[in-house]
């Protein structure tokens, strides 16, 4: 630049009482012109050059970052509140001071004095006040005392850098002290009053580390290029998240409403049924206990019917042994009696075998025999004598042998007439005993038959009572009058269902009506939020055109054009008027109805809606305010109205299920009642079916019995006729014997008389013959000699045998007139004792049979019993198993009913309560387990809440796990359902529908920002891409691209909002869909692990492009500038892209701003040179800090200064060094400082 032209800035830096090296002095640096700061290692040079950013109002945090065992910017640069660091700077007005010194609460802060460092600081006043180490506010005292103007205290370092700069952004962004920022800017601020600058802090910080140039100038692009994006903070993933978690448990829990809504019925039903149960229970309790009283009254009783039974056993035994003892005397009588007879039957049998009856009647006719015998002999002697007349002696032979015999016939004749007597004595004695024992056995038959006929009549009768029960078996009276009440309960029952189902019916009209009502009141909120939304939009609107924000155009345009509606806002877009990345400036010289070069007639366009005066939009703002106030009035009335429908419905849907319930209960009671009485006719019909069984079983058994008593009887009968048939048989017997004899005797009396009668004739004949013989013969034939010697021989044999059988014939005798008559009396002794061992057998068999029948009846009665007792005992058992399943007594007074029955009732109801409670649980579980399935979510927190509300109101220690304790919890789901999730609901709505709305706010950000980025591409590009001198370099250029369509959280984000905006218009009120929350999600799990994080500088790509040597080179990281093949050029292509944006960033070419460089020796002399002359062109300067100057360094430099042990040591003396030196010293102390560098002072 020409020394003509006009130059404000930095002038010189003063440090009183600063850091380490230089403390207890004061050093003042130079740096108006090219500026070489030398010193060894440590002696503070960094230090100083770090300074250069603090002066345009860098953070000071940024210059000196405190970590680890090092000092703050304020402990290190300002240790005391003597410590001062004094910027002399020149601006048109002349050389002015900013001042850094240590507020009393311990931070920087800053003041302004207006006249150079000489002129105020260095006055031998203030210099005094110096020396003896006074403070900076009894400095800033005695300056003001002195007349020099000092400004306010500047507290903020951004407010000090709005000044400096004359940032005119940062000097409006606090309405309240913007009038005394200005002031202070147009008195204090660097140039003249056409400087403005921005961000020349953080591009000379940037310059200043050498090592971080690409990363640190991008930083320095998006915290400059980027600070009037409005960038949406990234939302929090742990908090969507947490609302993703609350809105999965809401739609998980709502997509088991259906099933909770029944489980909540089912619960009802089942609460209501153990209620219902307890008049069961009651009555099954007291039906037990008289079980158990009629089952002991039945113990009892079956003992007295053993005992009966063994009583009866005794007095049979004893009975029975004494008519055993009958039927063994009897029998011994008999057996006596009947060995008697066989003895004399015997003995008479073993006389017969003897032939002592022929015996005996050869003996009683022994007379007769000796008679013949001696006519034989006398017919012997005849024949054997001599014959002497034989005429006369056969004669008198003949007359004396007719007369003999004669004599002997008539003898025969009596024996005869006696032996058919006495036969026929016999047989009139025989007959009439036959007949009276006939006539006996006719008696005894009938009088049998008449003691029988009794119990057969008995027997008949019960043959036809049974048979006639048999054909009509009727109902008892009782099962008539239990059938007649279960038909009643089950008709009342069956009434009071179909009453139920009508009234079910109806109830369930009114809910699905007051759900329709309830729907239609919320399709009417969603409509009236829809309508507000639209106001609110319209509102909104109107308030961002009547105030719009700083720094948007129309903003400029109500300042600096009112008029601007009549012309421009009839062609502008719209959109542009609250945009802030246009940096509106208005030509005032240009044609106001021109546009783009274009000259149009614009009076026939009108004037749009938001170009309206601000009056006008006021009163559109009103009216759209007082429809938006009645809109949100009626959308709140409209809200109180859907609430109140829905409690309608609430109420109508909880008496359609109390009366669900009640139709099941009723149901249930009319199930039961059916039962019951299919129960009692089925119990009726057994029962008759049983008592004709039983009947059947009595009519065969008594058929039985009289058959079995008609073949006893019979048997009898024949026992009686038997008896006297063989009394009749031992009378024949008897008879025969007595007959035979009497007969044999007849016949032989009569075979006497015939044989007497032959031998009569035949010995007349023989006589004859004799006779004849002697006489023609004279003599005896030989063979009648010998006939009739033999005759003689047999009848001689024949009466011997007889005389020698005397004795036994008279013993025969003797023993048929003692024992054999005694035979016919004992044979009846014996058959009477025979009958009455048989009667005696029989009276016993009576005894033991009737004893039999008794002891079976009493067997049947103790097994009736005893099974009774069993099917009491089961019956009991079953209900006392029942009964366990409902714990304690309940208060219900019962009464005795059917123990089948009510046991059968209460096993139903018990099955349906397990049926019940395993379904409640288990739905009950489901819902635990989705409200567990989401941790920490509000709808688990308000079912903890209300878990913890019913644990307290449950005695002792309870478990969630415990079953009694879930069931306890069931009716809170319906406090869940209906209170608490709509709640829940309704606010995850809003938060969701907030959360979605700040997801689309940020992804508008997003888009803003990357057309931003693009846009200060495009501005880069254009602005600091201008003055290249390196021959070897062309075309640089710096390069942003949008990093977020890349990464890979915006395609889910991008679908999310296009998904969202097309859904929520029409589900305003509604929970998201599975879509829309599913994308929701992906956003969150991608958001949370996105490269592109909430700084801009997250979300931008920057690269510098160059041609070196006409080969493409792209450094993108501080890592390819390092290693780039020629690091001089590539620094020199860097410092061109800074050169570019430092009057980009200050267009006042009349200001001069001075840069620090680090380390400049490592470049090459002609780089080095390149950079002076680029610096020179562009009316920058620079300070630059190295160990040591090389000589071809030097030229370079128009002041070459070093620091050493805290001074300052110049290479060439100057007239201006040496005009203040003696000045310096005499300000510092002799006090030598330890040398320490402060490394890395960003």
């Amino acid at each position: 630049m020409s020394g003509e032209t006009v130059s404000y800035g930095l002038e010189s830096i003063v440090l009183h009482h600063s850091f380490k090296q230089v403390k207890g002095r004061t050093i003042k640096i130079d740096c108006r012109e090219r500026t070489h700061l030398g010193g060894v290692n440590g002696a503070g040079k960094t230090s100083v050059l770090a300074l250069v950013p603090a002066f345009f109002g860098e953070e000071p945090e940024r210059i000196v970052t405190k970590a680890s065992g090092k000092l703050s910017f304020l402990d290190y640069y300002l240790p005391s509140f003597q410590s001062l660091i004094i910027f002399e700077y020149r601006r048109h007005t002349g050389l002015h001071c900013a001042v850094m010194y240590r507020h009393a609460q311990g931070k920087p802060c800053y003041r302004f004095v207006a006249g150079s460092a000489e002129e105020t600081f260095f006055t031998p006043e203030v210099k005094e006040l110096l020396q003896a180490g006074a403070s900076a506010d009894d400095v800033f005292a005695e300056l003001r005392r002195r007349g020099t103007t000092v400004s306010k205290i500047i507290d903020t370092i951004t407010n000090y850098r709005a000044i400096i700069q004359r940032n005119q952004k940062l000097l409006k962004r606090l309405p309240a002290d913007a009038r005394s920022l200005r002031a202070l800017a147009a008195e204090f601020g660097l140039g003249d009053s056409d400087t403005q600058m921005t961000n020349i802090e953080r591009l000379t910080h940037v310059v200043l580390n050498k090592h971080r140039l690409l990363s640190s100038f991008k930083t320095m692009i998006c915290e400059t290029q980027f600070e009037n994006i409005h960038q949406h903070a990234k939302p929090r993933a742990i908090d969507r998240k947490d609302l993703i978690a609350d809105i999965q448990s809401l739609s998980a829990f709502a997509g088991e409403e259906e099933k909770i809504r029944e489980c909540l019925r089912k619960d009802a039903e089942r609460r209501a049924i153990l209620e219902q149960t307890d008049k069961t229970v009651a009555n099954l309790f007291v039906t037990v206990e008289e079980a158990r009283e009629k089952a002991s009254e039945l113990s009892q009783r079956k003992d007295r019917l053993e005992s009966e039974r063994g009583d009866r056993r005794a007095e049979f035994e004893g009975t029975d042994h004494q008519l055993a003892r009958q039927v063994t005397d009897h029998n011994a009588d008999f057996e006596t009696l009947d060995g008697r007879v066989a003895a004399l039957h015997q003995q008479n049998d073993k006389y017969e075998a003897d032939n002592l009856p022929d015996l005996a009647q050869s003996f009683d006719n022994l007379a007769d025999y000796r008679q013949r015998l001696a006519t034989a002999q006398a017919d012997y002697d005849s024949l054997t004598g001599k014959a002497s007349a034989i005429e006369g002696e056969y004669d008198l032979e003949k007359q004396s042998i007719q007369r003999e015999h004669e004599k002997h016939q008539a003898q025969r004749q009596q024996r005869l007439r006696e032996a058919t007597d006495a036969l026929t004595s016999a047989k009139h004695a025989y007959d009439l005993k036959l007949n009276s024992t006939k006539t006996d056995k006719v008696t005894a038959v009938s009088e049998y038959k008449d003691t029988r006929s009794l119990e057969r009549s008995e027997l008949t009768s019960e043959q036809a009572r049974l048979s006639a029960l048999r054909e009509s078996p009727g109902q008892t009276e009782a099962e008539q009058q239990e059938i007649a009440v279960a038909e009643q309960a089950s008709e009342e029952a069956t009434e009071q269902v179909s009453q139920a189902h009508e009234n079910r019916l109806e109830a369930g009209r009114k809910r699905d009506q007051a759900d329709r009502d309830w729907k239609a009141a919320q399709e009417q909120v969603q409509h009236m939020d829809v309508s507000v939304q639209a106001l609110e939009d319209r509102f909104n609107e109107l308030q961002r055109q009547i105030t719009p924000e700083d720094g948007t155009w129309l903003s400029q345009l109500r300042a600096q054009d009112p008029e601007w509606g009549n012309r421009l806002a009839k062609v502008v877009n719209p959109s542009l008027l609250h945009r802030k990345d246009l940096t509106p400036t208005r030509d005032l010289d240009a044609n106001g109805t021109a546009v783009m070069g274009w000259q149009l007639a614009l009076d026939a366009l009108p004037i749009p809606d938001f170009a309206a005066s601000e009056d006008a939009l006021q009163v559109r703002s009103r009216g759209t305010d007082t429809e938006r106030q009645a809109a949100i009035k009626q959308r709140a009335e409209t809200e109180r109205e859907a609430q109140r429908r829905h409690e309608t419905y609430k109420t109508r849907a909880e008496a359609a299920d109390r009366l669900e319930t009640e139709f099941s209960l009723v149901e249930r009671t009319r199930n039961n009642a059916q039962t019951k009485l299919g129960n009692v006719r089925l119990r009726v019909k057994e029962a008759q079916a049983a008592r004709v069984a039983k009947i059947t079983k009595d009519l065969d058994a008594v058929q039985l019995k009289l058959k079995a008593f008609d073949e006893q009887t019979g048997e009898g009968i024949r026992d009686v006729e038997s008896g006297f048939k063989q009394q009749m048989l031992d009378m024949r017997g008897h008879w025969a014997e007595q007959e035979s004899e009497l007969q044999a005797s007849k016949d032989q009396q009569a075979e006497l008389i015939a044989s007497a009668e032959l031998d009569h004739k035949t010995r007349l004949k023989k006589k004859r013959e004799i006779y004849d013989q002697r006489l023609s013969e004279e003599g005896i034939d030989p063979k009648v000699v010998q006939e009739a010697r033999e005759t003689l021989a047999k009848l001689d044999e024949t009466v011997k045998k007889i005389v020698a059988s005397e004795d036994l014939v008279r013993g025969y005798r003797k023993w048929r007139e003692q024992e054999w008559s005694k035979v016919e009396a004992l044979t009846e002794q014996a058959n009477q004792a025979k009958a009455q061992r048989e009667a005696a057998v029989r009276k016993r068999d009576e005894a033991e049979r009737t004893w039999k029948e008794q002891d079976s009846k009493l067997k049947i009665s103790i097994a009736e019993h005893h099974g009774a007792i069993k099917s009491l005992r089961d019956q009991t058992e079953a209900a006392e198993g029942v009964l366990k399943h409902f714990h304690g007594r309940t208060l219900t007074e019962g009464f005795p009913g059917n123990l089948a029955d009510l046991t059968q009732e209460l096993q139903g109801a018990y099955q349906k309560l397990e049926q019940l409670r395993k379904e409640v649980v288990g739905t009950f579980d489901q819902a635990t387990s989705i409200l567990n399935r989401y941790d920490n979510t509000q709808i688990q927190q308000s079912w903890h809440k209300l878990s913890s509300h019913r644990r307290g109101q449950m005695t002792g220690e309870v478990l969630d796990h415990e079953e009694s304790f879930k069931l306890a919890r069931v009716p809170d789901l319906r406090e869940l359902l209906d209170t608490d999730i709509p709640q829940l609901r309704d606010a995850l709505i809003d938060q969701f529908v907030s959360e979605a709305g700040s997801l689309v706010k940020y992804f508008d950000s997003l888009e803003v920002m990357a057309r931003e980025v693009k846009t200060v591409s495009s501005l880069l590009k254009r602005k600091i891409n201008t003055d290249q001198q390196i021959e070897s370099l062309s075309d640089i250029q710096v390069v942003l691209e949008p990093r977020i369509y890349e990464d890979e959280t915006w395609q889910p984000l991008k679908e999310f909002v296009d998904q969202w905006q097309a859904w929520i218009p029409m589900n305003r009120r509604s929970l998201p869909s599975d879509g829309v929350l599913r994308r929701f999600k992906l956003v969150t799990d991608t958001l949370s692990d996105a490269k592109v994080k909430d700084s801009v500088e997250s979300m931008i790509d920057m690269r510098l492009e160059m041609k070196e040597n006409d080969r493409q080179v792209v450094i993108r990281t501080d890592a390819d500038f390092l290693s780039a093949s020629s690091t001089g050029l590539t620094y020199l292509a860097i410092m061109t892209v800074f050169m570019g944006l430092t009057r980009y960033l200050c267009p006042d070419l009349n200001t001069r701003i001075t840069w620090p460089i680090d380390e400049l020796a490592t470049l090459s002399p002609n780089n080095i040179s390149h950079l002076a002359d680029m610096l020179e062109a562009n009316n920058l300067t620079m300070i630059s800090a190295c160990p040591k100057l090389d000589r071809s360094l030097r030229k370079f430099f128009e002041n070459k200064i070093s620091l050493k042990q805290g001074r300052i040591h110049t290479y060439e003396t100057t007239a201006h060094t040496g005009k203040h030196a003696e000045m310096f010293a005499n300000v510092s102390h002799g006090e030598e400082a330890t040398v320490e560098e402060v490394q890395n002072h960003e």
